[in-house]
């Protein structure tokens, strides 16, 4: 009996750092807007796309959404499991460890992996009598070994986000190319 009890609070902490985890969408557009050589006012949505010559001199413009957008099904989750643990009387803390080398994103992706990670462990420890919740452990532990590097790659500041800006930055090199030719 104490067994489950235990079971069931760690798996309920799993949810909401899990919960934690994962941010809200911005209902807004950053505009950038840049004078180019001819003097003409150039506005684009994505930084990439600005030479380096005028990166200096970029002013921003938050730009709402006209649509408003309901809740994801993942938001409604989040808050109800947050509800859950708040009736309950627990609280996640909301910072991750800043480790070096990593971008802000990735460092919570890991900090928070990790957590989940251990958290795992001691279920599967604590329920050496039930087989299925050793075996449903050992299977979420599974998913977050091969869902952390993917969410790591495709985190802001990522391996994906860099690829990108090498991407932009070479089309826009050759279409540098392609103006000064006759």
């Amino acid at each position: 009996m104490m067994v489950k009890r235990y079971c069931r609070a760690l798996f309920m902490c799993l949810c909401v750092l899990l919960a934690q985890g994962y941010s809200g969408e911005a209902w807004a557009t950053t505009i950038y807007s840049y004078i180019d050589e001819q003097g003409s006012l150039v506005y684009t949505d994505t930084l990439e796309t600005i030479p380096q010559k005028y990166r200096a001199k970029v002013k921003t413009h938050e730009q709402p959404d006209a649509v408003t957008k309901p809740p994801s099904t993942l938001q409604s989750v989040q808050e109800k499991v947050k509800a859950q643990a708040k009736s309950f009387g627990w609280e996640m803390p909301s910072g991750h460890l800043d480790l070096a080398g990593l971008a802000p994103e990735q460092s919570k992706i890991v900090t928070q992996a990790g957590i989940a990670a251990v958290l795992l462990l001691l279920i599967m420890f604590f329920s050496k009598n039930s087989p299925m919740v050793r075996l449903l452990a050992l299977g979420l532990l599974i998913v977050l070994g091969i869902g952390t590097p993917v969410l790591m790659y495709t985190s802001d500041g990522g391996p994906m986000d860099r690829m990108k800006e090498k991407a932009v930055a070479a089309g826009q090199t050759q279409q540098n190319r392609l103006q000064v030719s006759p």
